[in-house]
């Protein structure tokens, strides 16, 4: 049965959201319907139960395609640890890894406001991101890769910058389909699907929430719809999340900005800021 032979780990609001959907369209690739299927993230995917469950996943899978995982729980540490090493031993020395990069501090904006548009975060910006390691930790680039080249090496490692693929979509498309050994073009959308203000959004614990996030919608529904048809259904019974008006303060910037400076990655963005 099938398991996957790469895996986009992150980083969180960096345009994975963008970069699965093309993929989706690339003939030799399948990835399931259900972005964020999470499950090498937590130590119950090694037992016969967790493995049994995570193949199933991968079910619609035709022969000979090569099976991909989008799930960003993978590069954020420190919630969830020992990701690359559960992966290397259920899936193998082999398996590609692409990790996508955005300049650090809007990333962690872009994170807040997806947190309040859920209603998990309800403290005041300038307050939570300085508050929660999870704000400044998945925007550690450098550190949230180092596991995963240490246990797969720079060659199965491909960092992509959400930037340079808004910038020439194309040329980086290519460059990651080179690097997963298939050929594909772009989608002609022009869009990326990462926005979090306005976004619409299916509140964790309520109906809509359970049914948008449910194994039958996911595997049994969902890839049946068209996604033109998926989204014009979603602006019908979604509301947007909540407006949020707060501004970054300067002095909040520059004391998440000190404690990104030691991470070699991040560090490169700040530099030209």
């Amino acid at each position: 049965m099938t398991l996957p032979s790469f895996l986009l780990i992150g980083a969180m609001k960096a345009g994975t959201t963008t970069l699965y959907e093309e993929l989706l369209h690339v003939g030799g690739i399948w990835l399931p319907p259900e972005k964020e299927p999470n499950d090498l993230a937590f130590e119950a995917v090694q037992t016969p139960e967790g493995l049994a469950a995570y193949r199933r996943k991968f079910d619609g899978c035709p022969p000979g395609v090569m099976a991909g995982d989008a799930s960003t729980a993978y590069a954020k540490r420190p919630t969830y640890e020992g990701v690359a090493e559960r992966a290397r031993r259920l899936l193998g020395s082999e398996v590609k890894i692409i990790y996508m990069t955005r300049d650090p501090i809007r990333r962690i904006v872009s994170q807040y406001h997806h947190l309040w548009g859920l209603e998990l975060e309800q403290r005041p910006l300038n307050e939570a991101v300085l508050e929660d390691e999870s704000y400044v930790a998945y925007s550690r680039y450098d550190w949230q890769l180092a596991p995963w080249r240490e246990t797969f090496g720079d060659e199965n490692v491909l960092v992509v910058k959400f930037e340079d693929f808004l910038a020439d979509r194309p040329a980086e498309f290519a460059r990651i389909c080179r690097f997963l050994g298939v050929e594909g073009a772009v989608q002609p959308s022009g869009t990326h699907r990462n926005a979090s203000e306005g976004a619409l959004v299916a509140v964790e614990g309520t109906l809509l929430g359970r049914i948008s996030t449910s194994h039958f919608y996911l595997y049994r529904i969902k890839p049946l719809l068209p996604r033109g048809l998926r989204d014009r259904i979603r602006s019908l019974i979604l509301p947007k999340a909540r407006p949020m008006t707060e501004k970054l303060d300067y002095a909040t910037q520059k004391q998440l900005e000190a404690a990104l400076a030691g991470d070699a990655i991040a560090a490169g963005y700040l530099s030209v800021r």
